[in-house]
């Protein structure tokens, strides 16, 4: 990547926070969480815009939250926290709706069921952005929520919506989660049929991203991308 700097100076670094975002980005589609915390760090240093920072800093607690240790949760928490105490005074609609999802997935992993937050998130996002990549993971979200009050007849309509949604964005890991989860209610219920063909179509699209991701790995770009350099 340096050398990409060296070569186009000038046409790159004005775009060298958003370089940073996309580097972190795709480091966190391939499963390089801890790559993917430097580069989203990074780009806070790159950007004086406040709505950018606030952005990454959502991106970088997403990736701590899914590295999944005790230390990264407390490192989330750190990153987040902040901006959900102002969530309603000094952000926009994208920081708002990316805060509070955020948030949300934290207090899961804190073991808390923060619906309220997040059903706030959706209804914003849904009449302030119309992005239908994170109307899909908030679905998700309620969708697991829902079964861990078990309403399984709620459940079962939020993961179908999103993984509606989830199909017409080509997002395959959220299809693999989705249908996995439905594969595992439609067994709790009793739904064979429903059960027997979840499974079929969720081995393969589990085949489909790992074909996906080791095309990815493989890629002669792909160290270069993720490197902390």
């Amino acid at each position: 990547m340096k050398n990409w700097f060296t070569r186009f100076l000038t046409i790159l670094m004005p775009c060298e926070c958003i370089i940073e975002i996309l580097r972190g980005q795709y480091a966190h589609s391939v499963g390089c969480y801890n790559k993917a915390v430097f580069h989203f760090s990074e780009a806070v240093e790159l950007t004086d815009s406040k709505s950018m920072q606030a952005m990454c800093k959502v991106y970088e607690a997403i990736s701590y939250i899914c590295i999944g240790d005790a230390e990264s949760t407390s490192k989330a928490d750190h990153l987040i926290r902040p901006f959900y105490e102002v969530v309603d005074s000094t952000v926009g609609a994208r920081e708002k709706t990316g805060v509070l999802f955020t948030y949300g997935l934290l207090l899961i992993k804190q073991r808390d069921l923060p619906e309220a937050r997040l059903v706030t998130g959706l209804k914003l996002m849904h009449t302030s952005l119309g992005n239908i990549q994170l109307m899909s993971q908030y679905l998700r979200t309620l969708g697991s929520l829902a079964l861990e009050i078990h309403d399984t007849v709620q459940a079962k309509e939020i993961l179908r919506s999103s993984l509606t949604l989830a199909k017409k964005l080509y997002d395959v890991p959220t299809q693999v989660w989705v249908l996995s989860v439905l594969t595992d209610l439609y067994k709790e219920l009793g739904e064979k049929e429903n059960q027997m063909e979840n499974a079929e179509y969720q081995t393969k699209k589990a085949r489909d991203l790992e074909k996906r991701l080791a095309d990815a790995q493989a890629s002669i770009y792909h160290n270069e991308i993720v490197s902390s350099s």
